[in-house]
């Protein structure tokens, strides 16, 4: 008996672990397979995506980002902050010159830049460990065979994060980093899932490229897992519903376990199958 129970503890560990685990990243890949656009119809478009000069090139130091290639994860986040640290000054001079041109016709435009100074000073001041998952240049292969990226026709681009960050899960908090007129804004995203292809991704819709970064967020330095009732692009997972209390029965979690060992096609196993000795007690 004692060992039946320890059999059965040591297979509810192994589940509980099992279900909890995110999908880990492989080696890095190249910007060829990283990064896909669909203009506003629906139409596939080809992008040409390089570096940024200034992070690429090791020799161009105390540029603006300076520091972001750092192996240490920490040195790194606090680059992209001191970046936009100084973004935001950028802002403060834009700002200033609006606001003295006293334009009425510019309230929009001032509204608009107070409001991405905003997001900025949020994200730099933060203590937030950022990861960085890329910085790079965005252009359109071929552009005179492409319409042109305005707000007229804003250009959707899908960035796969697998390969480039670990730990990844969906929810997880992504920013959007693009460079436009010299300052940098500020978008949210989340990473989603795509089963079709097996790929966690965020996707963000332009009006104009230039340079882009993308970033994750983390509160405590630590991976931000969502733990879905099934790992995504699994759809054989068991799962049990937990009563209002957040408990669940022996007979549940026996359920549970039977039906994760004939998922994992491991092992044969029937609840219902017996030792065929009588009982002691009832002679059956």
């Amino acid at each position: 008996m004692k060992m039946k129970k320890l059999t059965a503890l040591a297979l509810a560990g192994a589940l509980c672990l099992g279900m909890s685990t995110v999908a880990l990243a492989a080696p890095s890949v190249g910007p060829e397979d990283a990064y896909s656009a669909t203009s506003k119809d629906g139409q596939n478009v080809d992008l040409d995506v390089t570096n940024v000069p200034e992070w690429a090139n090791g020799t161009l130091r105390g540029t603006q980002y300076d520091g972001w290639d750092s192996a240490d994860a920490e040195d790194a986040s606090d680059a992209v902050k001191d970046t936009l640290k100084r973004s935001s000054e950028h802002y403060g001079t834009r700002l200033e010159y609006l606001k003295q041109l006293g334009d009425p016709d510019r309230a929009g435009e001032i509204a608009e830049l107070e409001k991405q100074r905003a997001a900025v000073d949020e994200l730099a001041n933060s203590d937030v460990l950022i990861e960085i998952a890329d910085l790079v240049e965005l252009n359109i292969k071929n552009p005179s065979n492409a319409n042109p990226v305005d707000p007229r026709h804003p250009l959707t681009v899908k960035f796969v994060l697998n390969k480039r960050l670990e730990n990844l899960a969906v929810g997880q908090q992504i920013r959007i980093m693009h460079k436009v007129d010299g300052l940098w804004q500020v978008y949210e995203g989340e990473v989603k899932w795509d089963a079709a292809s097996s790929e966690f991704y965020v996707e963000h819709s332009f009006t104009e490229l230039s340079p882009v970064a993308i970033l994750r967020v983390n509160s405590d330095g630590s991976a931000q897992v969502t733990p879905p009732a099934q790992q995504p692009g699994d759809t054989n997972q068991p799962t049990v519903t937990p009563d209002g209390n957040g408990q669940i029965t022996a007979d549940q979690l026996a359920e549970l376990l039977v039906k994760k060992l004939q998922a994992n096609g491991a092992v044969k196993f029937d609840r219902t199958a017996t030792s065929g000795k009588a009982s002691p007690k009832t002679g059956e």
